[in-house]
């Protein structure tokens, strides 16, 4: 009897932690579609002292390889960025590369614009972007410092709201949330529904609380703030995750972390295969950093937190029906993630109006869902990451190792990027 007493009162505390739960997930929810609402697409204004000191300058490093998808369109918008003074310095890892002559004819068509072609990678770990990068990152002639990724798009208008957001006080960092450039087709919507909703949802609420989120993808830095390592930013050869460390050892800095009012697009009419790889690589990166993430990301997505919540609520409440409840939490969830895409797009520029029906977002969605928890546990059972044709083993703490450079993996062609 008392045994059975104990576990009475076991099972009403897990229910009460899983009601609690619920509420703190709804409540961070609405907080984020409000705070992207209000925040995104934001337009600011330099102050008349800096207009008059002279807005600084950016040296811009884009590390390419190989041909992405819409690789002309998106490059060509780093050549037209509504700013006064810039470099973009494109990093190839051989003279032969395909992606020199896109480059080439840019560089031809926008002569105005200060751009460089830089072909020798320095070799400085085991991160093969970083190697990439080094050899603009030698080069630039700023003190501030922009990486983007070649499937990145960038508005008019996005990198004088960086410098904007990095000239305020004690900003050492400011990275652009990943999102999906609006285009028509089901792959596009994949990427929008996962990149747009509980992406988004973690990424702003982690960014509130102060957690690091910032993403390699695109992020702009005070370059005299790395270089106080000995190594500068090849330091951060070493890991994988090198945007994680590089916003930590800023951080560890006295300076904060920013995100620009301006969502990072990119070009999301890749394969859906290739975005779940892509996913699995980043919570195996996430399990060596910060192991008991992966828990929390469990149990606080869709159906997770919706099974759980089906057995708390009729458990309190004995006459709720458990599917009810389970298919209620489900219909919330959807209908917060579409308030959650739609917060995220600039609802009043031509470029990002919505390019699908609610029907097909709905199967997007449930896609993204049955995804999510099936992408946490197989990078559980993995121990290697695959990343650009090669395999690597994560150490606890996020540390690196090459286990084969030489090794052909299946699907070679396809090339995700970080």
């Amino acid at each position: 009897m008392l045994h059975s007493s104990y576990l009475h009162y076991a099972q009403l505390a897990a229910a009460l932690f899983v009601v609690a739960m619920l509420a703190v997930l709804l409540t961070a929810y609405i907080l984020a579609i409000i705070w992207a609402r209000v925040y995104f697409y934001r337009r600011v204004n330099f102050s008349p002292d800096m207009l008059e000191a002279g807005l600084p300058g950016v040296s811009i490093i884009k590390p390419l390889v190989g041909i992405d998808r819409n690789v002309y369109a998106n490059l060509e918008t780093f050549f037209t960025l509504q700013y006064p003074k810039y470099e973009l310095l494109f990093c190839l890892e051989s003279d032969s590369d395909s992606a020199r002559m896109v480059i080439e004819t840019l560089m031809e068509k926008y002569p105005a614009v200060e751009a460089r072609l830089l072909c020798s990678p320095i070799l400085c770990g085991v991160n093969p972007k970083i190697n990439n990068m080094m050899q603009g990152y030698q080069t630039a002639k700023h003190q501030l410092v922009l990486i983007s990724d070649s499937g990145v798009k960038m508005r008019p208008e996005a990198l004088a709201d960086m410098v904007w957001c990095i000239n305020q006080k004690d900003v050492g960092l400011v990275h652009q949330m990943p999102f999906v450039d609006q285009r028509p087709g089901f792959r596009s919507l994949v990427h929008s529904a996962y990149f747009g909703c509980s992406h988004a949802k973690s990424y702003i609420s982690a960014n509130c609380l102060g957690i690091t989120c910032c993403t390699g993808m695109s992020c702009l830095f005070r370059r005299q703030v790395v270089d106080k390592l000995p190594s500068g930013l090849a330091y951060f050869g070493r890991y994988l995750a090198e945007d994680f460390f590089l916003a930590q050892h800023i951080q560890s800095r006295g300076y904060r972390v920013s995100v620009s009012h301006y969502p990072a697009l990119q070009d999301g009419t890749g394969e859906v295969r290739f975005l779940q790889r892509r996913l699995i690589r980043w919570a195996q990166l996430r399990t060596a950093m910060v192991p008991h993430i992966i828990l929390l990301e469990l149990i606080a997505e869709c159906l997770a937190a919706g099974l759980l919540g089906a057995w708390a609520l009729p458990f309190l409440f004995p006459s709720l029906n458990p599917c009810a409840c389970f298919l209620i939490h489900c219909l919330t969830w959807l209908l917060a993630d579409y308030a959650m895409l739609r917060s995220c797009m600039d609802t009043a520029g031509v470029d990002e109006k919505p390019q699908f029906g609610r029907v097909e977002f709905v199967c997007a969605w449930l896609l993204c869902v049955g995804m999510t928890p099936l992408n946490l546990l197989v990078s559980l059972s993995r121990s290697e990451i695959v990343w650009r044709n090669r395999r690597f083993r994560l150490s606890w703490g996020g540390a690196t190792h090459e286990v084969s450079s030489q090794q052909k993996l299946t699907n070679a062609s396809s090339k995700p990027t970080l």
